[in-house]
């Protein structure tokens, strides 16, 4: 019996030393993490009314036993993991102890922002090799979109590199096959489109549909006559006087000759100043064939730069031109396009040919947001760490080494989560928007999302603060005493500097004098700072010691605290900007004083102050900020997140890239569509996709405010926040095709904008709409292509009328092919008996396709596809909430 026991003890102990052995070789290490397969689903969303529930498959194909207690699976998601266990009762910071699942005897752990780790407990039962476990657990909110699961989880053990697990690394996230996994709660409308969902959005019964002569459409065309043609095929001279940049923009594309004498023999285009144009930025252009010239005049170099633009685009269709004269000029002086490098890092190619693009639709503001939480992007002279720490996201078992991996980055520094622009790079982007008539406005996000910088400063701190006590302060942005508990929409609980230390605003005046160098060496003045000013979370700062030094009323709720150490902020960082020459701007929280007000700009002693509005979820009922700080003396960007955030994906379909607070989906047409002038003529749909009316949202001037001073609407904006942006590719195909509609109305207003009677409007808009669409998909995307940009190729719709398979798509002219196989694809028509075709469009190149859809025909007798290519009808369902802004 004793001999028994004994035995018996002996055997648990080596089964347990051999389930239990610890990862202790990088090898060991390194097969577990190219071995292990893992899937995530989504089992179903609106779980006990806000949460979703997740499954996570591990199959362990490695040689070696999943085992020990020294790892962590490192794994990301936007949103905070089983909230009733990991965060506190007041919900405002995590839980250090994390939560262990049942059963499994995982803990999970909130390390920091979206990043959380698993790691096994004491009675954890390893994984042995060929053998599978499914885990469960929830997450506030919901899952609808592949993309809500960023890529690049890894492994780490102690003492050993941090690998990421190989099977994360592309498609690992299960199929969307019920509503339950793509709605976000029962009230949610949005399906994913069906091919003949698609097919009646994109059709159109406009008998008369024409191509514009250019994008965006120009003020006024006049005397044109298609029966008249210069033909420019041969010698053609540019006759100019000191318009050597502008001129050069055509012979880049065209051997034309460069003359200040006008040719005898062949055809001339003259370039000139003329000061008798109104607008800075307008211009003229004729093309008179019976005088064999072109010529082209703006009251500015920037006005010839936009009538070279203009010519291109006319060249581009052919070498014959069209007799017609052209007086041309924008809509608004601001114009822009918004860049988040700092989620997810783009490099100066990138920005170059974006603005390449920006230049042929007349674009005039590349807006780079240079900071946040997860990266700091641009070389600061005598800051080294900013960009040695701040600019790199790795997995390091030491401080100040890296920031903490976000957003799918991984554990190391070869992905898009790293990088920044040298001091000579951002001088580079400088002079190649100049060249193209851009002004860049950078962004240093404060004062929060800032982590990023207070990481690297705290690592500076840390250098100095043993020899040199006073250089180690110098730069510091927190008060060490805070004791403040807090998270951010982004999950973060230390990403706000401190206003009320003097460190801050040394920084902020080191960066910004910085910056303005950089800018006068590029010969590019540097006009605008954006300090950002967005998000900063409710209770940051309202148990610093600093700031009830400073005699603020700390009695009063936590959002009046957060206000008044923000307006102090703001006026302090408004005087740095001022004395170095410069106006300011910030996103509208930024200057928010409650109730939808502003901070009342007298105490700005810059000549302008610039409001990004952002804030249109209806039932927010923050869209009247744009016309209440308009009229309070701000200029206002229309930056709206409904119509302008380029971020959130063209369908409501979980194949689609993007995040979707704000709207479910938001395409070409609904850019296209937007009113600047008229707010609250865009409302819509409810964020689950619900119609609303005006009438419904508007019951007050206080609700929706009258826009009193229209002058103080600067311009409109579009928004690239990058946190789903993890290659080039995925840059170019949520920008465009979307940026050419944002230019069209940023440019030009059309018509039906003036149009009362709702649906006459619609009817317009969808006419102008169909010229617009045509000119895309028989132009315009192959200039983008002939530039090297891969932008979204959309998929075809399709539909059975009668046993006639008609296939359409948004743009016009982009060709569909078919299969029965979905392996080899065809075009033209055919007869088939299958039930099931696979669809898919090519770009106007034919280099590159659509994503697959598939297409049930519904009958099993013989039937005829007939390619058709028709336009858009169009997107106009969207909205969508929740705690995640950026």
């Amino acid at each position: 019996m004793e001999v028994t026991k004994w035995m018996v003890h002996v055997c648990v102990f080596l089964v347990i030393g051999v389930v239990h052995s610890q990862i202790v070789t990088q090898t060991d290490l390194n097969n577990i993490a190219d071995n292990l397969i893992v899937k995530v689903d989504v089992i179903r969303n609106y779980d006990n009314g806000s949460l979703h529930l997740i499954k996570v498959t591990f199959n362990n194909k490695a040689s070696k036993s999943l085992s020990g207690y020294n790892w962590k699976i490192y794994f990301y998601s936007f949103f905070i993991v089983e909230p009733s266990h990991i965060l506190s009762k007041d919900g405002l910071y995590t839980k250090p102890d994390g939560y262990t699942l049942p059963n499994v005897n995982l803990k999970l752990m909130h390390e920091n922002g979206c990043l959380f780790s698993m790691s096994p407990t004491s009675e954890f039962i390893g994984l042995p090799h060929n053998e599978k476990r499914e885990i469960t657990f929830s997450a506030a909110l919901w899952a609808i979109s592949k993309t809500d699961f960023p890529p690049n989880w890894y492994m780490a053990a102690n003492g050993l590199n941090a690998r990421v697990i190989s099977s994360t690394k592309g498609d690992f996230v299960g199929e969307f096959t019920s509503d339950k996994q793509w709605k976000r709660k029962k009230a949610d409308k949005y399906d994913p489109y069906s091919p003949s969902v698609r097919y009646h959005r994109y059709k159109t019964t406009n008998s008369n549909v024409q191509q514009i002569v250019v994008i965006p459409t120009p003020k006024e065309i006049t005397n044109k006559d298609h029966t008249k043609l210069l033909d420019v095929s041969g010698n053609v001279t540019i006759v100019h006087n000191g318009l050597n940049e502008e001129a050069k923009f055509i012979t880049d594309k065209y051997n034309f000759d460069i003359g200040k004498t006008a040719s005898t023999s062949g055809v001339n285009i003259y370039l000139f100043i003329n000061n008798s144009i109104s607008s800075s930025e307008g211009y003229t252009l004729s093309v008179n064939p019976s005088a064999r010239c072109v010529t082209i005049s703006g009251k500015t170099n920037t006005g010839v730069f936009y009538g070279v633009q203009s010519l291109l685009s006319l060249l581009s269709l052919g070498n014959n031109l069209q007799q017609m004269e052209i007086r041309d000029e924008p809509r608004y002086e601001f114009r822009g396009m918004y860049v988040d490098v700092s989620r997810n890092f783009v490099s100066k190619t990138v920005l170059e040919k974006l603005m390449d693009a920006m230049a042929m639709y007349k674009l005039n503001k590349l807006h780079l947001h240079l900071a946040d939480d997860e990266g700091w992007r641009i070389e600061i002279q005598g800051l080294p760490e900013l960009t040695q720490i701040g600019s790199k996201r790795c997995h390091s078992e030491r401080d100040g080494i890296c920031l903490i991996p976000q957003l799918g980055s991984g554990p190391d520094t070869s992905t898009s989560g790293s990088g920044f622009y040298s001091i000579q790079e951002y001088k580079d982007i400088l002079s190649y928007a100049k060249k193209c008539h851009i002004e860049v406005i950078p962004e240093i996000d404060t004062p929060g999302h800032a982590r990023a910088a207070i990481i690297a400063m705290e690592a500076r701190y840390r250098k100095y603060k043993n020899t040199n006590v006073t250089k180690a302060v110098k730069y510091r942005l927190i008060d060490p005493n805070d004791t403040s508990k807090y998270l951010t929409n982004q999950l973060f609980n230390d990403d706000a500097v401190n206003p009320c230390i003097e460190s801050t605003y040394v920084f902020i005046e080191k960066v910004v004098s910085e910056l303005k160098a950089m800018h006068t060496d590029a010969g590019h003045p540097l006009n605008i700072y954006h300090f950002g000013g967005d998000e900063v979370a409710k209770t940051a700062w309202v148990n610093s010691t600093k700031c009830e030094q400073l005699n603020f009323n700390f009695s009063g709720d936590t959002a009046s605290i957060r206000n008044e150490l923000k307006n102090y902020f703001t006026q302090r960082v408004a005087n740095i900007t001022f004395t170095h020459g410069l106006n300011m701007a910030g996103w509208e929280d930024g200057f928010n004083a409650g109730d939808g007000m502003p901070f009342d700009i007298s105490m700005y002693q810059n000549q302008h102050i610039y409001s990004n509005a952002w804030d249109n979820v209806w039932e927010w009922g923050e869209a009247r900020r744009a016309y209440n700080y308009a009229n309070a003396g701000y200029k206002v960007i229309m930056s709206h997140a409904t119509h302008l955030y380029f971020d959130h994906p063209y369908e409501p379909d979980p194949e689609e890239r993007g995040l979707y607070w704000a709207t479910r989906c938001t395409d070409s047409y609904k850019t296209f569509g937007f009113q600047p002038d008229n707010l609250y003529q865009n409302i819509d749909v409810t964020v689950m996709g619900a119609s609303i009316s005006r009438a419904g949202i508007c019951k007050s001037n206080t609700t929706c405010p009258l826009l009193h001073k229209p002058k103080n609407i600067a311009g409109m904006q579009g928004h690239l926040w990058s946190e789903t942006i993890l290659s080039e590719d995925n840059f170019y195909y949520m920008v465009f095709p979307r940026l050419l509609a944002l230019a069209e109305r940023a440019w030009h207003k059309a018509s039906w904008e003036n149009v009362i009677d709702e649906t006459l409007q619609n009817s317009m808009r969808k006419r102008d709409w169909d010229n617009f669409a045509e000119t895309v998909g028989k132009k315009e995307l192959k200039r983008l292509d002939d530039i090297g940009i891969k932008y979204r190729v959309p998929p075809p719709g399709a539909s059975n009328e009668g046993g006639e398979i008609k296939l359409n798509t948004v743009f016009p002219g982009l060709n569909i092919e078919f299969s029965t196989d979905n392996q080899i694809w065809k075009t033209g028509t055919i007869r088939d008996t299958a039930s099931t075709v696979f669809l898919r469009t090519k770009s106007a190149d034919g280099r590159r396709t659509s994503r697959v859809v598939q297409f049930e025909t519904s009958t099993s007798t013989a039937w005829t596809i007939q390619l058709s290519f028709t336009t858009i009808t169009l997107c106009s369902f969207i909205l969508y909430i929740c705690l995640l802004r950026h």
